[in-house]
């Protein structure tokens, strides 16, 4: 029976664990996944997360003649469009985070740094969360490096970009693709506190411990400015 699914970005439908993402019923899309428009067109993934925001497409699971597995998008009736554009209000609607008390954390980088809700306190807190297989949050990764190197000499500010992954495979992918901000790995148990749905998801937290922004709509152009613009605000 086929299945429709609701996501405001691909980034929603990111999840940690593949067989999770499959037994929950989420689809799981990458740079590799077919994806075609209405007329039956193979379109990017990049030309897909530009259209998914608009509220004007969901999309359904499919087989080809072939059993081969592909994404097909449709038109959005009124209804689903309502739907959409309500999950797209994410942090900003009547389901927000921002004002609301964050999680104690305790992580640990790369480097043996530890940053922590403790010694963080005062300060505001930036968390990117990731991992290496995510195009989304590939593709966010130069403009994240572009707001640390803004406030890198505040030390008013911390950054981290946190994954659930193994650091051996972190650190691999950090060659090629280099985050110049505290990285930490191997903590699928404290993203585990923050409790979102998607990769990648990004929050700023501020000097009251209280969330400035919850991003869950990550991996879309200008996450950079808006990151920033949260950051601002809560320097006030």
């Amino acid at each position: 029976m086929k299945q429709l699914f609701y996501t405001l970005l691909i980034c929603l439908l990111f999840t940690v664990n593949v067989s999770y993402a499959q037994d929950g019923g989420q689809i799981q899309i990458d740079e590799k996944t077919i994806i075609k428009n209405e007329k039956g067109e193979i379109i990017s993934l990049t030309s897909f997360m530009k259209m998914m925001p608009t509220g004007d497409w969901s999309i359904t699971q499919k087989k080809d003649k072939d059993g081969k597995m592909y994404i097909q998008l449709k038109k959005s009736n009124a209804e689903e469009k309502a739907m959409m554009l309500k999950m797209m209000s994410g942090s900003k609607g009547e389901e927000s985070r921002v004002g609301k008390k964050a999680p104690d954390f305790q992580f640990t980088d790369i480097n043996g740094n530890i940053i922590s809700s403790e010694n963080t306190k005062g300060k505001i807190v930036v968390l990117n969360f990731w991992f290496t297989t995510c195009k989304p949050c590939i593709n966010e990764i130069p403009e994240l490096n572009e707001v640390y190197a803004k406030y890198k000499d505040n030390k008013d500010i911390v950054f981290a970009s946190i994954s659930f992954e193994k650091q051996d495979k972190v650190e691999r992918f950090l060659k090629k693709k280099p985050i110049n901000y505290p990285v930490v790995a191997n903590s699928k148990v404290e993203i585990g506190k923050f409790a979102f749905n998607g990769y990648p998801t990004n929050v700023v937290i501020g000097k009251d411990g209280k969330y400035a922004e919850f991003i869950t709509t990550g991996g879309f152009p200008g996450i950079g400015e808006h990151i920033d613009t949260s950051i601002t605000e809560a320097l006030k």
